[in-house]
């Protein structure tokens, strides 16, 4: 039935602004439904992809670390799968929103990862409750996968991660700079068009898209003096930006071009 609603709205530019309108007012957000299948098999076999993608991206032996996830989503599986098969000693699982759904509970009944709740946190909150939770200079791995081109204060997350990092300790964040399905038959870079003002209205309280770009990325790390490494995973073709330069009215396309991207932190 979500479905068939927001196929309905995204006929029409307009009927998708008031969608948007809508669902702001009553923060409610439908992001990640469905996404990844509607089983219980396909959402674990997502979840275990996105753990071992986080084991592969630390390039080391995560025996006896701790890890903090920023953004965990509908389910804590894939840090229990993590605890399970890389024998972490301890996880912290914190999201802005408490949207676990109820396919956590049947997730980790049916893959029997009960008997390792007892290392894992979850956390939920305005980003102080990393710094209020989790002790200063403990954590070993800070990851996230198409997390932070959601959060409205950066400065604010960053100011608590930085905190709870270990000086030895290592960030990674994959980054996702597409519109997330929002106005993308107009154009995959087409929601950058609309006024901050009328953009904040339209999901300011559920966690839509911040539409900051690489540069602005690159700049708060600079500022809170982490060193950082980046790879461009996925650009934009010439064809698409060529179209989104006649909309976005800019003579700076080139800023855009980068639609998803890897970064990985350190303590200076």
């Amino acid at each position: 039935m979500k479905k068939i609603f927001k196929t309905i709205f995204r006929k029409s530019k307009y009927l998708e602004i008031l969608a948007y309108f809508f669902q702001n007012r009553i923060q409610v957000n439908f992001s990640g439904e469905g996404e990844f299948g509607s089983s219980l098999e396909d959402h674990y076999s997502h979840t275990i992809d996105r753990a071992k993608l986080y084991f592969e991206k630390y390039d080391g032996d995560l025996s006896n670390k701790i890890i903090l996830e920023i953004g965990t989503g509908l389910t804590r599986a894939q840090m229990l799968y993590m605890i399970k098969e890389y024998n972490l000693k301890k996880v912290y699982c914190y999201d802005r929103f408490k949207c676990l759904s109820d396919k956590d509970k049947k997730i980790i009944e049916k893959y029997k990862l009960n008997s390792y709740l007892a290392s894992l946190e979850y956390i939920t909150g305005t980003n102080d409750e990393i710094g209020k939770n989790i002790k200063k200079d403990s954590v070993d791995y800070i990851v996230s996968n198409a997390v932070l081109e959601h959060v409205d204060d950066l400065d604010l997350l960053f100011k608590n991660l930085k905190k709870v990092l270990s000086p030895e300790g290592k960030m990674y964040h994959k980054i996702d700079l597409r519109c997330h399905n929002k106005f993308k038959k107009y154009g995959e870079l087409y929601f950058h068009s609309f006024s901050d003002a009328m953009w904040h209205e339209m999901g300011g309280n559920i966690g839509h898209p911040n539409r900051k770009l690489v540069e602005d990325y690159v700049d708060l790390f600079q500022r809170f003096g982490l060193r950082f490494e980046l790879n461009s995973i996925e650009e934009f073709s010439n064809i698409e930006l060529k179209k989104a330069k006649e909309y976005l009215k800019t003579d700076s396309i080139e800023k855009y071009k980068m639609a998803v991207v890897e970064f990985f932190l350190y303590k200076k």
